[in-house]
């Protein structure tokens, strides 16, 4: 919860109806999904939640963390990973979503996209090898 693991026990009661324990609290929640989100009632108290993955939280707070980045043209391996394949080179100019490498992870294949038009002016990722998360895997000239 808001990048907190929380362990909880849940029980489902009907296809919309969950008993959740936490904490040694037991709530009703009755959950539908619109939208790709959910409308939660809590012990009848309204909200809006999402349910994601690790992987795809990690993708997502790698997205952000390369948006503010991007002045520096630094791509960074958003979780420990190894690298399967560069799909650019030293000198390749690039534009905003082309592909730039594939990571796997959690034996998920994860491509890494440019987020600006630019040209590849360093790689340090060596197909084959691991990388660590927030490692620098390359650099790109605006």
């Amino acid at each position: 919860v808001n990048g907190e693991n929380i362990p909880v026990d849940i029980l489902q009661l009907d296809e919309r109806s969950f008993s959740v324990l936490t904490n040694g609290k037991s709530d009703k929640i009755i959950a539908e999904r619109i939208d790709g989100k959910y409308q939660v009632q809590v012990n009848g108290r309204q909200l809006e939640a999402s349910v994601e993955s690790e992987r795809t939280r990690l993708l997502k707070q790698f997205e952000r963390q390369s948006g503010s980045r991007v002045s520096n043209a630094e791509i960074r391996a958003p979780m420990p990973a190894l690298v399967i394949r560069i799909e650019v080179n030293v000198g390749d100019d690039v534009e905003p979503g082309q592909g730039l490498l594939i990571l796997e992870a959690m034996k998920m294949e994860n491509e890494i996209k440019a987020h600006s038009a630019g040209r590849v002016k360093e790689i340090r990722a060596i197909k084959g090898k691991p990388v660590e998360k927030g490692e620098l895997i390359m650099i790109l000239e605006e």
